[in-house]
């Protein structure tokens, strides 16, 4: 999903939702600033900033990504190689997995890690849930609070609390990638 047809959907549907840019601020923890550039297009939102949107309008994160086809529910979902809705931020690519797939009890991405450094991927990151990443190229990173760095190869995992502090950095001679599982108690339960 490109960045602009990503802002038309937030856009959308918090106007759907009555929500003024105040509103929805209050609502997700979001500055207005932010939402204002996330929904003209000039800046791609952290997958935590999309969780804490995905709260604040009242949906589930997939449907921040899903087709505007009205597909049926249900508990399968295929994505084919390369098929996965993209989403790029400043530290990662995200391939969102089962993007059609709402009200899930994880999500599951593709992700290259882009950021090398601490210093290139800014402050920590914490939230609600619990991750999982499998390594599949390249060399990971992985920096939490209470824990010293852990260094992933190719075939290495990690799982940790989200609302620990956590930065994934690519720290090999290519841009790691790996298959990423977040649970997170927001994404069901926006209230």
């Amino acid at each position: 999903m490109s960045i602009d047809a990503f802002a038309q959907r937030v856009r959308r549907l918090r106007a759907e939702a009555g929500l003024t840019l105040k509103n929805l601020s209050q609502r997700s923890g979001v500055s207005i600033s932010a939402l204002s550039n996330i929904e003209n297009g000039k800046v791609s939102p952290t997958y935590e900033r999309i969780v804490a949107l995905a709260r604040g309008l009242g949906v589930d994160v997939g449907y921040l990504f899903k087709d505007e086809i009205a597909q049926p529910k249900s508990r399968r979902s295929v994505t084919f190689s390369g098929q996965g809705v993209a989403h790029k931020t400043p530290q990662y690519i995200y391939e969102a997995l089962s993007a059609d797939i709402t009200e899930k009890d994880f999500v599951p991405l593709l992700a290259t890690l882009k950021a090398k450094t601490l210093e290139e991927f800014g402050e920590l990151i914490r939230h609600e849930g619990e991750e999982f990443m499998y390594v599949l190229e390249g060399q990971v990173t992985i920096h939490t609070d209470h824990y010293s760095p852990v260094v992933l190869g190719v075939g290495d995992s990690c799982y940790w609390d989200s609302s620990m502090g956590h930065a994934c950095l690519s720290t090999g001679d290519v841009d790691a990638r790996v298959l990423w599982v977040s649970s997170n108690a927001e994404i069901n339960d926006p209230t």
